[in-house]
């Protein structure tokens, strides 16, 4: 039968192993942990950064979008004005048709960049 003294020894000596055993386990497992962390961590912080920016640039979106439709609108007056022209002048020209399809070309251009500016702001 084993004495006091010897349970105690047996105890301290479990003791120390499982203490070194935790102490070599806590390395292994943080470094299988680690990557998950960041790998969380960083995910969240893209996510938060990605809002933050679409919030602030959101009111500087809709500022381009409105001078888009201004533009917008100043080039429909001007074609409408040249179309006009066009069917009640005899001195019509061909620099007079090249500058109606330059602004027919001008008015694509601005009708798209909004359509893209404003689907950038639903997402």
């Amino acid at each position: 039968m084993a004495t006091k003294q010897e349970i105690k020894e047996r105890g301290i000596r479990i003791g120390v192993n499982q203490l070194v055993t935790y102490a070599t386990l806590v390395p292994i497992f943080w470094f299988i942990a680690q990557p998950l962390l960041v790998s969380a961590l960083a995910e969240e912080m893209q996510e938060s950064i990605k809002q933050t920016v679409a919030n602030e640039v959101a009111p500087i979106s809709l500022a381009f979008v409105a001078l888009l439709q201004r533009d917008i609108n100043a080039t429909r007056k001007d074609i409408a004005a040249l179309k006009f022209r066009e069917r009640q002048a005899t001195d019509w020209t061909a620099e007079d048709a090249a500058y109606l399809a330059d602004l027919d070309i001008q008015l694509d251009a601005l009708v798209e960049a909004k359509d893209a500016l404003q689907a950038n702001n639903t997402t």
